[in-house]
């Protein structure tokens, strides 16, 4: 399994139960993370995830930039995961 498939579930548990990522979200964030088999291919994918995961803000588009990542960005790199809007 590569390390990035761990680092994503670290990352989503922290961000879970110590930071504000919401249950709906990280349900399937950790679904990816717990299925090397099936996302292997699109690793670059999980990888970008990640990133959204570990720079995750409630209040990312808040102010006049964006520096962080909110849950559109998310559930867009989940849907892109899983073949939808690529």
């Amino acid at each position: 399994m590569s390390q990035v498939f761990a680092d994503l579930k670290e990352a989503a548990t922290d961000q879970y139960v110590n930071g504000e990522l919401p249950e709906w979200l990280a349900t399937p964030v950790l679904a990816v993370a717990g299925n090397p088999e099936k996302y292997g291919e699109k690793e670059y994918l999980v990888e970008i995830l990640l990133e959204q995961v570990k720079d995750f803000d409630v209040y990312a588009e808040a102010g006049c930039c964006k520096w962080a990542y909110d849950h559109e960005d998310i559930a867009r790199t989940l849907r892109w995961l899983e073949g939808e809007g690529v």
